[in-house]
């Protein structure tokens, strides 16, 4: 039983010397191998979307996001503060959406062919950046994402929320 074990261990070492042989040699071993492990890693929805978000969602978005913001407006009710709101979602690892780079281009502004660039936010637009959080999951080749955008009024009171899912694949 030992002599078994032992040629067990000496096979498994040989398979994971040449894997690594390969993950120092050859880019392409090297992205299938991240992809695998980002695949591993995948958290899934957030809380507030489990069981609400499914694999059967993809990809109809529209219906999920329906679905999505009548489980957000339960729980953050117009009237309901918007710290709650924030501060639930955070700890649930949604994240704000940054802003575009301090060079960018004024939106009354061609941005120039052949050049990357970023285009500035209208004020309109840069306000609702503000009021949007977003949580990125997936593995490998797809990408979802939840964005949650609201309203409040000088109160800080909610006065709308909604939910948006979609997702993408290399």
């Amino acid at each position: 039983m030992k002599r078994y074990a032992l040629w067990l261990l000496a096979i498994f070492a040989i398979l994971m010397a040449a894997l690594s042989g390969l993950l120092f040699l050859s880019p392409s071993a090297r992205l299938v191998t991240g992809i695998f492990i980002a695949g591993l890693s995948d958290p899934g929805p957030p809380p507030i979307a489990q069981g609400v978000i499914t694999e059967s969602d993809w990809p109809h978005f529209e219906a999920a996001s329906i679905k999505l913001t009548k489980v957000l407006e339960t729980k953050f009710p117009a009237g309901s503060k918007e710290d709650f709101l924030k501060s639930t979602l955070t700890d649930q690892h949604f994240r704000t959406v940054d802003p575009p780079p301090s060079d960018c281009i004024p939106p009354d502004q061609p941005v120039p062919a052949g050049v990357v660039s970023y285009q500035c936010l209208t004020s309109k637009q840069e306000e609702e950046r503000k009021r949007t959080l977003v949580y990125k999951w997936g593995g490998g080749f797809c990408v979802n994402t939840i964005s949650v955008v609201w309203s409040s009024d000088e109160t800080n009171a909610l006065t709308h929320v909604e939910g948006s899912y979609y997702g993408r694949c290399l």
